[in-house]
């Protein structure tokens, strides 16, 4: 019990800002009391006793009392001795999964920034449903070999964009946010340097040319590594290289990785067969563009990407014309050939005859083309849309959303509209995720202003009845009627109604005190 007094006196000297790293997980917590009783649970200590260096947690082993052991609330005067006898009993924490060399800093930060493009970009033309590894593993294995990465390098990028808040993972399928779509505007440097400084969380380390792991293990002997996001992502981002520190880990600035980056070209060729290959490392300004209009189909140091009647579609949704797309498409290092001509022409004429509309409870999908809407009917596929025709079209209870992306995985060139007939572009799908954060320097503040003030009535009969349970004595200031303030030093022996009975320590006998009287109350 001298230790939760020594802490709960400890934590009342600490600012409203130091306090407020303790709150997290605790948030439930009224005063410093309570804070203080909480942060001596095995599962707070073990919490900040794996968060030691290798000579703190040798002090906090002997029972030396050091600077870094106070500064991390495991001891005053003297060391805590559960804290002390918990960090005997820890070990190691294994790392959950395995660690792979990449492909060298340069090329696996630049693997990266096209996967990840690539991925926020699927988002928006097919349906993909989250499950508790992230992606589902087909479709991880589908998206691979557009990458030519494997189903887990796939998942390693996908929970990096999860982690960046790129990626939002809804119960019924994932989107891309506007943040992420943000990120795609900049440039590679920009990107990379984003994506490097929001998963950078080791703690301080001298880094030498050992792997990351292990000076991590060695200067950190119980620090849990699979809560390391810098360790998770560090050799898919160039920060190791062959799991080494480069030297983007030691000095983050973007400058080393610019120079590994393999240089970019905006050179390209389009080809009768509606493919596209790029003549190079394709820049982020050119990946951007063509996947609005062409599918990719294989992403590297040269890639292919394929045009089609879905894909022009999904760019006149967007909000591109067609005198766009054939301005980006004349880029080409050879002149258009007739068969992208001819599809150009036709999506133009056919953009916008499946038109999707959201009735609330149901989805419409409406054709002039009534052959058109017997096809959609009687297609396998779409089976699970549970179809119905009515006069006016077909009707789907799911979701507008859900039934164009279906459509669209069918092949079917369908468009959203409001209820004006406007288009809907499917980069609406992209939503603004704002994480709700709690404000715990808000919370510290109103603690540590409750703990100088006087106490309410509910604060005096909770410490009374903390007293109480652990057989301990309280000092309390009684505002009597003659108006005179006293105080006494009492041991809490009963509370009943609006009164506590107790034994006055100086008088050596029963004393009974109103609590509207008491005025301040403190732990003895």
């Amino acid at each position: 019990m001298s230790e939760l007094l020594a802490l709960s006196a400890v934590l009342k000297g600490l600012d409203p800002n130091t306090l407020a790293k303790y709150l997290p997980g605790n948030e439930s917590v009224t005063d410093l009391l309570d804070l203080a009783k909480v942060l001596l649970t095995k599962r707070e200590l073990e919490k900040r006793i794996r968060t030691l260096d290798k000579v703190a947690l040798e002090n906090l082993k002997a029972g030396y009392v050091s600077v870094e052991l106070q500064s991390n609330l495991l001891a005053t005067d003297s060391v805590f001795e559960d804290a002390k006898s918990l960090a005997h009993e820890l070990q190691p924490v294994k790392l959950g999964y395995q660690l792979a060399p990449g492909h060298g800093a340069g090329l696996s930060a630049y693997q990266t920034l096209l996967a990840l493009t690539e991925l926020l970009f699927s988002f928006e033309k097919r349906l993909l449903v989250p499950v508790k590894a992230g992606l589902r593993a087909p479709d991880a294995r589908e998206i691979g070999e557009t990458l030519k990465l494997n189903a887990q390098e796939v998942q390693t990028v996908y929970q990096l964009g999860v982690s960046c808040g790129f990626i939002h993972q809804a119960k019924d399928r994932i989107h891309a946010t506007t943040r992420g779509f943000a990120w795609l505007e900049l440039d590679n440097q920009e990107r990379w340097l984003q994506l490097a400084q929001s998963v950078l969380d080791l703690p301080k380390l001298d880094l030498s040319d050992a792997p990351l792991l292990d000076q991590i293990a060695q200067q950190y002997p119980l620090i849990d590594p699979n809560q390391l996001k810098t360790l998770r992502f560090a050799e898919i981002l160039g920060l190791t290289q062959n799991l080494i520190p480069t030297a983007e880990l030691k000095d983050l600035a973007g400058e080393w990785i610019a120079n590994e980056l393999p240089e970019t070209s905006e050179r390209f060729v389009v080809q009768g067969d509606l493919s596209l290959m790029t003549l190079g490392p394709i820049s982020a300004k050119l990946h951007r563009l063509l996947d609005v209009i062409a599918q990719a189909e294989d992403l590297g140091l040269a890639s292919r990407f394929r045009l089609s009647g879905l894909t022009i579609s999904h760019a006149l949704e967007s909000g591109m014309s067609i005198a766009e797309i054939r301005s980006v498409l004349e880029r080409s290092i050879q002149p258009l050939p007739q068969p992208v001509e001819y599809l150009l022409t036709e999506s133009e004429i056919r953009f916008a005859a499946i038109k999707i509309s959201d009735l609330g409870s149901a989805s419409l999908i409406r054709a002039s083309d009534g052959i058109l809407l017997r096809q959609i009917l009687g297609e396998q596929l779409l089976r699970p849309l549970l179809l119905e025709p009515r006069p006016e079209g077909l009707i789907s209870r799911l979701d507008a959303e859900i039934v164009y992306l279906n459509l669209r995985a069918a092949g079917y060139a369908a468009t959203r509209v409001d209820h004006e007939d406007r288009v809907l572009s499917p980069r609406a799908a992209a939503i603004e995720v704002n994480e709700p954060v709690k404000d715990y320097l808000e919370l510290a503040t109103a603690i540590a202003t409750r703990e100088a003030s006087e106490p309410s009535g509910d604060d005096v009969l909770r410490q009374l009845q903390f007293a109480l349970r652990n057989k301990l004595k309280v000092g309390v200031r009684v505002s009597y009627p003659d108006g005179s303030q006293r105080e006494h030093l009492i041991e809490p022996l009963g509370l009943a109604g609006s009164r506590v009975r107790g034994r006055d320590t100086a008088k050596e006998a029963e004393i009974t005190l109103p609590l509207g009287r008491i005025t301040s109350i403190w732990l003895a």
